[in-house]
């Protein structure tokens, strides 16, 4: 049995492109540990999205995030980290962590178009089925939704076809 590199698969894409459902099969995939804000949020009792919190919340989730993606990969455990990475700043930082623990990192990138996103915005929010942002709060995160530079070197992995070509090259590393 071969050993697989260590490295952290960053999921970049607005609320509702399918990261959550694209980190599953990652995991199920590459054998990695999911790390997600929101399920840290959850675990600190903070609301879904973080609506409505001060910015001292968002910085111990981000803190706990970081960490954890850190002592994985240092432990040698594959990470994906599910969230929006909706800033340059933050990739940033991920990357810089990933870096601090001698991991490589990649970045996938899911960008349906807008009238995809609202479409599934208004199925689920109705449905009650999984939680969802509020419609004014999603407006703003995809005005202000800051997408990869080339220089970040960003894998497309909306269709599907990328997304198999992806899977068969990380199946030889």
């Amino acid at each position: 049995m071969t050993r697989r590199t260590v490295k952290a698969y960053l999921l970049c894409g607005p609320s509702l492109a399918g990261k959550s459902s694209l980190a599953l099969r990652l995991s199920r995939t590459l054998g990695a540990r999911v790390l997600c804000a929101d399920a840290i949020n959850a675990e600190r009792s903070l609301p879904f999205g973080g609506e409505g919190l001060p910015e001292s919340d968002w910085e111990g989730t981000l803190r706990i995030l970081v960490e954890r993606i850190g002592t994985h990969l240092r432990s040698g455990q594959r990470v994906i980290v599910d969230d929006t990475l909706c800033y340059r700043w933050l990739r940033d930082l991920l990357r810089s962590e990933c870096e601090k623990a001698s991991a490589p990192s990649v970045l996938l990138l899911l960008a349906p178009a807008r009238a995809e996103l609202l479409r599934r915005f208004d199925l689920l929010g109705g449905s009650g089925g999984r939680p969802v942002l509020s419609r004014e709060r999603m407006i703003d995160h995809l005005a202000r939704f800051e997408w990869p530079a080339a220089e970040e070197a960003a894998i497309d992995v909306t269709k599907e076809e990328a997304l198999e070509a992806f899977l068969r090259s990380e199946e030889t590393d």
